[in-house]
């Protein structure tokens, strides 16, 4: 993006000199403040082919653990890339938990033990056994759980959001929706042979993920291809820069500016300029989490945000804490799925030095 002060462009490895100078917030050693914390394994289940019960059990998956839960990720089978990002297992066997979530991309999930309660600004909204979807939330949500505490889902891409539940993404922000609200009973009946199965041990959790994905697949529903498009474009365009141009996205659509911030609201939950502003906040304090930020990552950190300030009070607002802070040991998980991979299984925010740090 352009200097502040010049009209110099600068690449993505570079920052312009006169800002730099003002920038001591991206130093290494500001950076070693956003702390350490677990990180995620490099093996990932095959894409080539379909995968059975069996071998998502055998599978290592893709490891997230520390010493408070046990998470591991898998990727999809193959054909189902494009509307789910990652199946997960998920286990917290302390009897009192805490943390907060990003909620930034949508998902549907099953409790097998585990209930509590999470806090949408003033409202609070209780989770119990049954089976939920979300599409996102504003800001972090803070939560607290009765332990033992199990989960088993998906995490949906735009696309999938919508080729699963047929409903507008920003109508379901901020609430964990009854799952049978959008698709119906039979969801409740899977979920609860899911369950009764995994409680005794029958199905382990990987096999779970499994059964789940085959699930989703059978249910999926069509989405137009005109606005499969507005969705491909808009990942594309927000895989262009941090701080990406907004009148560049309505000069790629096929549709009026209003009707280009209606249909991005129906499938990203935002409109275009809340969205960019959003995941910018998101994808920059993921960076941070990481314990070597790249030089690149730093220039692009540094040149999508005015100065600290701005900075600070940005990933305040979406994640819950100023930088320093991000993901402490009092919040775990928070921490944890800052790092994961689920952003960059949207292939566009594969850029922007990502690629070693791919969540």
């Amino acid at each position: 993006m352009p200097c502040r002060c010049t009209t110099r462009r600068y690449d993505r490895a570079s920052i312009c000199p006169c800002r730099r100078a003002k920038l001591p917030w991206l130093s290494s050693a500001w950076r070693r403040g956003t702390g350490g914390g677990a990180t995620e394994g490099s093996h990932l289940v095959d894409r080539t082919a379909p995968l059975t019960r069996h071998q998502m059990n055998a599978h290592s998956g893709a490891e997230a653990s520390n010493r408070h839960f046990h998470l591991k990720y898998f990727d999809p089978p193959k054909g189902l890339e494009q509307h789910v990002l990652a199946l997960f297992h998920f286990r917290w066997e302390e009897p009192e938990i805490a943390d907060r979530h990003p909620g930034a991309l949508g998902q549907l999930f099953f409790t097998p033990y585990g209930s509590g309660e999470v806090r949408f600004g003033d409202r609070v909204q209780k989770i119990d056994g049954q089976p939920y979807m979300f599409s996102g939330f504003r800001t972090a949500a803070p939560f607290r759980m009765s332990g033992p505490w199990h989960a088993i889902g998906a995490s949906l891409s735009p696309l999938g959001w919508a080729a699963l539940s047929g409903a507008d993404a920003q109508t379901h922000l901020d609430r964990f929706t009854p799952a049978d609200e959008l698709l119906g009973t039979e969801v409740v009946t899977f979920q609860d042979d899911l369950v009764a199965r995994y409680r005794s041990g029958e199905t382990s959790g990987p096999e779970c993920c499994a059964e789940l994905a085959g699930w989703i697949a059978r249910r999926l529903k069509a989405v137009s291809r005109p606005h499969e498009v507005v969705i491909t474009t808009v990942l594309a365009w927000l895989g262009t820069s941090l701080n990406p141009d907004i009148e560049a996205l309505y000069e790629k659509l096929a549709y009026s500016r209003r009707q280009s911030e209606r249909l991005v609201a129906k499938y990203f939950g935002f409109a275009p300029a809340a969205l960019a502003r959003k995941m910018r906040a998101v994808r920059a304090a993921h960076l941070l989490a990481q314990p070597d930020l790249s030089d690149e990552a730093e220039a692009e950190i540094a040149s999508a945000f005015y100065d600290q300030p701005h900075m600070i009070n940005e990933i305040r607002r979406y994640c819950g804490y100023t930088p320093s802070r991000l993901g402490g040991a009092a919040e775990p998980l928070f921490q944890t799925m800052l790092r994961m991979k689920n952003l960059n299984r949207l292939s566009p925010f594969v850029e922007l030095g990502l690629e070693d740090h791919a969540a």
